[in-house]
C-alpha cells in the first residue's frame, strides 16, 4: 500500500491532472469489474483447501480455471468496444487508447488472484509477505521511473500491465510448491461445487466493492476529469482501511470458521473482539491525528495544486471508526453469506442513489458525503444485528464498545500534541512538521494504550522501560 501510494503521489506531482486522471481511470474500469469477475472465488479456497484430502492441487487447478474464464469475459468486453464506451462515459478520449491495453491484463492478474488465500492456507505467510512487498516495490519502482522520464500517462500504464506479467509465474511456482501434490486436470463436478459456494459470497463481495468504488465512478461520469483528479486523490483513506482490516482478516478468518464449524462461537466472538482492538490501535490515532493536520498532509503529498482533495479527505476519515473490523468476515464464519448478500445490495442501491443526486447537487463532495451517510445509516446497524444473532448475543456485547471508545477517547484528547510543532514552528519544513508532530502524538497515544492493555511493546523495548511508568 506503501508502494502503490508513493506511485500516486510521483504522477500527482509530476503529470497534469488530465494525465493522472487517465491512469487512475484507466484502471478504475478493472478495479469496478474485478469483484464480479472473482465471484468470491480466491475466497472459497479457505473453505475447499481444509477439506480436500486426496489431490488439494486440484483445488487450485479448479479454482484458477474459473478465475481464468472470467478474465476473459472483461477482455472480451473491452476488445469488443467496451473502452469506447467508457470513454465516452468518462468523457475522456484517451481512454480508448489506454483501455484497449488492458485486454491481456486479467489474464495476467486473474489466474493467481487466490495466492494469498494458498500461502495462508499453507501456513506460508512470510513466503506471502516476501512476494508482497518485492512484488510491490518493483511495480512502484518501474512506475515511479516512468512518470519522471517521460511524463505522460502512457508509460506508466504500460508497466503497470507489463511488471505483473512477470511475477506471474514465480506465483504460479509459489502456489504449487505450497500444496505438494499431483496435478489433474479441471473437474467440473469440483468447479460446479466451487461455484455453489462462491457466487453468494462473491456477489456479495462484488457488490460490496463497487459500492466502494461507486463514488469514484459518479465523480468520473458526472465531473470534469480534473475534477476527478482532486477528488480521487482525497479518498486515500481506502488503502488505510485496506492496510490494517484486510491484513487482520486474512489471518483470522480462517481461524474463526474453524472455530464455528467445532461449534466454539464464544472463541469465534473473542477472537472477534481482539480484531477490532488491534485494528483500533492503529485507526483510531490515524483518523484524530490526520483530522488534525489534513490541510499539511494533503500539501505535502499531492502539492498546492489539490489542496481542494482537503475536504473529501476529511470526510472520508470519518469511515475509519465504522471499519475496525471486516463484518463479513465474522458473518461469514457464521455461515450467513445469504445475509451479506441481502445487506450488500441495499449497500450498492442507496449509496448510488444517495451519491447520485449530492453530486448534482453540490459537486463531487457529494459523494463523499454519500458513502458516509450509507455507512452509518445502514451498513453498520445491519450488520450489528445480524451478527448478534448469529452469535445468540445481546446487541452491546458484538464488539467491545466501552474498550472502542476508551481508545477513542484517548486519540481524541491527545490531539493537541498533534498541532504543538506545526504551529508553534511554522516555518521548519512541512515533513518535518509532521514527522515531530506524529512522533509526539504516536508516542503520547502508544504511551496510554499501553498503560490500559490495549496495546504491547516488544521485550526489546519493554525491557527498557521504567518501572515507574508502568505503575
Amino acid at each position: 500500500m506503501s508502494a502503490t501510494l508513493l506511485s500516486m503521489i510521483v504522477a500527482a506531482r509530476w503529470l497534469s491532472k488530465h494525465d493522472y486522471a487517465t491512469i487512475r481511470q484507466t484502471f478504475l474500469a478493472y478495479e469496478f469489474a474485478a469483484p464480479l469477475l472473482m465471484l468470491g472465488l480466491p475466497n472459497a479456497l479457505y473453505y475447499f483447501l481444509p477439506r480436500e484430502k486426496e489431490i488439494k492441487r486440484g483445488v487450485i487447478v479448479d479454482n484458477m480455471t474459473l478465475l481464468v474464464a472470467m478474465g476473459l469475459v472483461f477482455s472480451l468486453f473491452i476488445a469488443l468496444g467496451g473502452h469506447q464506451l467508457l470513454a465516452m462515459r468518462f468523457d475522456n478520449p484517451d481512454l480508448r487508447q489506454t483501455l484497449s491495453w488492458l485486454i491481456p491484463y486479467p489474464l495476467i492478474i486473474m489466474p493467481i488472484a487466490g495466492f494469498a488465500a494458498v500461502m495462508v492456507s499453507a501456513d506460508r505467510t512470510k513466503t506471502l509477505a516476501i512476494y508482497n512487498v518485492l512484488s510491490s516495490l518493483v511495480l512502484a519502482v518501474v512506475s515511479i521511473t516512468t512518470v519522471v522520464t517521460t511524463q505522460s500517462y502512457e508509460a506508466p500504464i504500460l508497466a503497470r500491465i507489463l511488471v505483473p506479467s512477470l511475477f506471474l509465474p514465480v506465483a504460479l511456482i509459489l502456489m504449487l510448491k505450497a500444496i505438494p501434490g499431483p496435478l489433474r486436470f479441471p473437474n467440473w463436478a469440483s468447479m460446479r461445487e466451487m461455484l455453489v459456494y462462491s457466487v453468494p459470497l462473491g456477489l456479495a463481495s462484488m457488490l460490496g466493492s463497487i459500492t466502494l468504488q461507486l463514488h469514484a465512478v459518479i465523480v468520473a461520469a458526472l465531473c470534469t476529469p480534473e475534477d476527478f483528479a482532486v477528488y480521487i486523490n482525497g479518498a486515500i483513506e481506502i488503502p488505510l482501511i485496506s492496510i490494517v482490516t484486510g491484513s487482520i482478516t486474512t489471518v483470522v478468518f480462517a481461524e474463526m470458521a474453524e472455530l464455528c464449524s467445532r461449534g466454539d462461537k464464544a472463541g469465534a466472538l473473542k477472537l472477534f473482539h481482539t480484531a477490532s482492538i488491534k485494528s483500533a490501535c492503529i485507526l483510531f490515532p490515524t483518523m484524530c491525528f490526520l483530522l488534525a493536520t489534513a490541510d499539511q498532509f494533503i500539501v505535502l503529498l499531492f502539492s498546492e495544486k489539490y489542496t481542494a482533495s482537503v475536504t473529501p479527505f476529511v470526510i472520508y476519515l470519518f469511515m475509519l471508526p465504522a471499519r475496525i473490523v471486516v463484518y463479513g468476515s465474522a458473518l461469514m464464519a457464521l455461515g450467513m453469506t445469504k445475509v451479506i448478500l441481502f445487506r450488500s445490495i441495499f449497500d450498492l442501491v442507496i449509496n448510488c442513489i444517495l451519491c447520485f443526486f449530492l453530486v448534482k447537487l453540490i459537486g463531487f463532495i457529494g459523494a463523499s458525503i454519500g458513502t458516509i451517510l450509507t455507512i452509518y445509516l445502514w451498513t453498520i446497524p445491519f450488520n450489528l444485528h445480524k451478527i448478534r444473532h448469529g452469535f445468540g448475543i445481546r446487541l452491546k456485547n458484538v464488539l467491545p464498545f466501552f474498550d472502542l471508545y476508551k481508545m477513542l477517547s484517548i486519540s481524541t484528547i491527545c490531539i493537541p500534541l498533534s498541532l504543538v510543532w506545526i504551529y508553534a514552528f511554522p516555518h521548519i519544513p512541512s515533513i518535518l512538521g509532521i514527522l515531530i508532530s506524529a512522533f509526539t502524538y504516536g508516542a503520547a497515544v502508544a504511551y496510554l494504550f499501553y498503560r490500559f492493555k490495549y496495546f504491547f511493546f516488544p521485550y526489546i523495548i519493554e525491557r527498557r522501560i521504567p518501572q515507574w511508568l508502568k505503575a
